[in-house]
Order: structure tokens, then C-alpha cells, then sequence
């Protein structure tokens, strides 16, 4: 297989993977470690997961890549049904028979018809049939066919067929950016809420951001010194103190104003009275 993603140091608790990663890509993860670690009793899961999105993108993979991926998947289990002597009974594999059955027929829809694919399936569900009917021929199949037949070599081919399967998916839907996530969003407070209430878990959040905390490099210089308008608006204090003061300062001045012309005019009117008399006697003396 190639490009697989790279291991973290240390495991992150469900509730902190949940606020970190896309929903989407935490189920792909969740499964693609299923089939890594081989948890054959949970291949069931992995199928259903996986024929619910090729039903609905059936493009996404070929043909016979879906018919090995599903009936794979689902064939590994009921083997490992069969080997087990405690589960090993018609009532508990039945129901994954018929799930075959009807996984074949919806992936053949609109398919031309593939002969081997048909007798595939065909000679699997009578192997199956006759493993559960003949112990003799149960214990002869997984000493000596089994290993060869469903062994490191199927085991490997279908983890390259998961594997595809949830690269092509992540492909097909990418994780969108801040601003197309908020464009899609409708003009209702309810969602604010919702989203916030969805993270307003303390301890799983703290948990990931201290996860994440040693790997952490940012540059807190991205804004300009230009960039302090908020600052320089909370000062408006400052402005309004200055405003203010000069506003009680006109009142003031206006009255100095006033007193410096009334005394102006005193004074005039005082320098005229006082030469007004020494006009008259030069007027008098002249006429006599």
C-alpha cells in the first residue's frame, strides 16, 4: 500500500478526536485501523460502511473492486464463524449468507453480468454449506486449505482495497476551508449555539489543544503595528476627557472676552468725558 498516513506519538481520547477531526474521516480512520489490526469480528461494520457509500457513488471504485471489497470483507467473517466451534451453527452464519446474497444482487444492478464474479459467489456459499454440515471436512479446510487460500496474501489484498476505498472517498469529500464551512452556514442564532455547545467540553479540549501544544509553531506577528484600531478606539476615553476640558474652557474665555471689551469701553468713555470740558473753553475764549 502507499501514502499511509504517518503514526503520532500517543493516542487521543474519543471525546478530543471528535472536536478535532471531521466526522467523516475519524469513521474512515476508525476503520481502516479495524482492518489493520485484522479485528475480524468487526469486518461486518467495515462492510455495511462501505456498502452504503457505493450505493450511493457506485463510480467510486470498479465493478469487481466493489464485489472483492464487499463480499471480502464479509466472506472473512463467516470464516472466522466457521472456525470457531462456539458459533460455528447455521443460526449465527445464515444471516451473513443472505447478506451476501443481497449484496451481490444490488452490485450487479446496471452491471454487465460477470460470469466468474457469479461463480465466485456460487462456490463460496457451498464451501460454506459444507463446512457447516461436515466437521471431517472443517477441520481438513483450515489445516491445510485455508492458510493458503485466506491467509497474509487475501489479508493483504483486501487492506489495499479498504485502503483505496477511503483514500478515494477523502478525495471525493475533501475537508472544506473556514470560509466555505461558514458560507454554508444559515442566519440563525440556534446554530451558533449548537456548535458551541457541540465543543464546550473543558477537559476534551484542553486535552487536544495540550496534545497539540509541543507541535505548535505561530506567528502571532501576522498583523501590522497598523493593524491597532481596536486599541485606539477603546482610548476614545482619553479623547472625551481632552473634548470636554475644552468645552469648559470656552464658557471662561468668552466671559474674559466680554470683561476685556466692557472695560475697553469704560475706558474710552472715560477719556472722552475727560477732554469733552477743555473743548468748550477753547470754544468760549474764541468767541470772546
Amino acid at each position: 500500500m502507499q501514502n499511509q498516513p504517518l503514526e503520532e506519538d500517543g493516542p487521543l481520547p474519543l471525546s478530543s478526536l471528535r472536536l478535532f477531526v471531521p466526522p467523516l474521516r475519524l469513521v474512515s480512520a476508525a476503520l481502516w485501523q479495524v482492518v489493520q489490526r485484522r479485528d475480524i469480528m468487526d469486518y461486518g461494520l467495515v462492510e455495511e460502511f462501505v456498502t452504503t457509500v457505493l450505493e450511493v457513488v457506485p463510480d467510486l471504485m470498479s465493478y469487481r473492486e466493489r464485489v472483492q471489497l464487499i463480499m471480502g470483507l464479509r466472506a472473512q467473517l463467516v470464516l472466522e464463524l466457521c472456525h470457531t466451534d462456539q458459533l460455528a451453527d447455521p443460526k449465527t452464519i445464515q444471516p451473513h449468507l443472505n447478506r451476501m446474497r443481497t449484496c451481490i444482487i444490488t452490485l450487479r444492478k446496471n452491471e454487465t453480468p460477470d460470469p466468474e464474479v457469479e461463480a465466485s459467489k456460487s462456490n463460496f456459499l457451498k464451501l460454506i454449506q459444507s463446512l457447516l454440515e461436515d466437521p471431517v471436512k472443517r477441520e481438513h479446510f483450515f489445516q491445510n486449505v485455508f492458510l493458503e487460500e485466506f491467509g497474509p496474501k487475501y489479508d493483504s489484498t483486501l487492506q489495499s482495497l479498504v485502503w483505496e476505498f477511503l483514500s478515494r472517498l477523502e478525495k471525493l469529500l475533501p475537508t472544506p476551508t473556514l470560509h466555505q464551512t461558514a458560507s454554508w452556514f444559515l442566519p440563525d442564532h440556534s446554530v451558533l449555539e449548537e456548535c458551541v455547545q457541540s465543543v464546550c467540553h473543558p477537559e476534551s479540549l484542553k486535552t487536544l489543544l495540550q496534545y497539540h501544544k509541543p507541535y505548535r509553531h505561530l506567528d502571532t506577528n501576522a498583523l501590522s503595528s497598523s493593524d491597532n484600531h481596536i486599541l485606539s478606539s477603546l482610548s476614545l476615553l482619553e479623547t472625551v476627557e481632552i473634548f470636554e476640558t475644552e468645552i469648559q474652557s470656552e464658557p471662561m474665555q468668552g466671559f474674559m472676552n466680554i470683561q476685556s471689551s466692557a472695560s475697553s469701553d469704560n475706558e474710552f468713555e472715560m477719556n472722552r468725558h475727560f477732554h469733552q470740558p477743555q473743548t468748550d473753553t477753547h470754544s468760549a475764549a474764541a468767541q470772546t
